[in-house]
């Protein structure tokens, strides 16, 4: 825990139990079926695949019920990453959860109740042509999303050769293309298909159209509240400039959530510096 060291023990002792109990790295909690993964996905709002220690929940992690479990030499031979690479597969293919690169650039789930706020912290209000138009927006993920606009839903073959990036010299274009594209939260994948391996791809706006219309009704100051006091509340504690690097929201957005947040008796200033945590009177344990 970062500056933890002027923080009383008993406290850290109860913020990491905290953290314990709701990322559920712990044996008699763990996530052990599809319907419990639903389950913790809604409850923590939202959290990585695969990538433990970045200080939000994460499934695999909460699948063999322990903090920062080791990658194991064969990865193909573990249990958590066999479940989790299914459960993202079968949760997007019926569209309970969103799952994309939304936290720190990594694979991610993101409950729908919590979707909305982060597509208003994520998603330009303007179309992606007026991005393209501005600069925001690359030429190749333009003609993406030009196709997608056609089609709905296409396999990366159809994208590649829809939009004109299916030359072999263009693969690297294409593939930064698509990754600006889930970070953007204009695309995301909805399935995998493994006879032959393909991914199939569509907007957003058509694959999540009400968590999109309730995004537009937030302001942004109130989104970034909404995700920032959820983290609190199941990670209880975290250095503001790092919820704001992983969590993709502005420095100064987080600063303002979390002075309201302050405000309201949920959160604590620490005494290190850009620390804060949960109020003990919130804490699990």
């Amino acid at each position: 825990m970062a500056g933890a060291s002027t923080m009383p023990l008993e406290l850290i002792q109860r913020l990491e139990r905290h953290r314990d109990f709701h990322f559920r790295r712990t044996r008699d909690r763990r996530v052990k079926s599809e319907s419990e993964a639903l389950k913790f996905i809604s409850e923590v709002g939202f959290c990585t695949a695969f990538t433990a220690g970045l200080e939000v929940p994460c499934l695999r992690e909460a699948i063999v019920g322990e903090r920062e479990p080791p990658l194991p030499h064969r990865i193909q031979h573990d249990h958590a990453i066999g479940m989790t690479w299914r459960l993202k597969d079968v949760l997007t293919a019926r569209g309970a959860v969103y799952y994309g690169k939304a936290i720190a650039g990594r694979p991610a789930f993101i409950a729908p109740r919590m979707l909305p706020a982060f597509l208003r912290l994520r998603v330009d209000r303007a179309s992606y042509l007026t991005a393209f138009r501005r600069g925001n927006l690359s030429l190749c993920a333009k003609q993406i999303m030009d196709a997608l606009r056609r089609r709905r839903l296409a396999t990366t073959r159809q994208l590649k050769f829809t939009s004109g990036c299916e030359r072999p010299s263009r693969r690297a274009e294409f593939d930064r293309a698509i990754k600006e594209l889930q970070q953007k939260f204009l695309i995301l994948k909805i399935e995998e298909r493994y006879e032959p391996f393909t991914y199939v791809w569509s907007t957003m706006d058509y694959r999540w159209s009400d968590a999109m219309a309730q995004a537009r009704s937030l302001r942004p100051l109130q989104a970034a509240y909404d995700v920032i006091k959820n983290y609190f509340l199941i990670a209880g504690y975290g250095n503001q400039r790092k919820i704001a690097s992983v969590l993709g929201i502005e420095p100064e957005l987080t600063r303002k959530a979390i002075t309201r947040l302050i405000r309201e008796g949920l959160v604590t200033d620490g005494s290190t510096r850009d620390l804060y945590a949960l109020s003990e009177k919130h804490l699990h344990a």
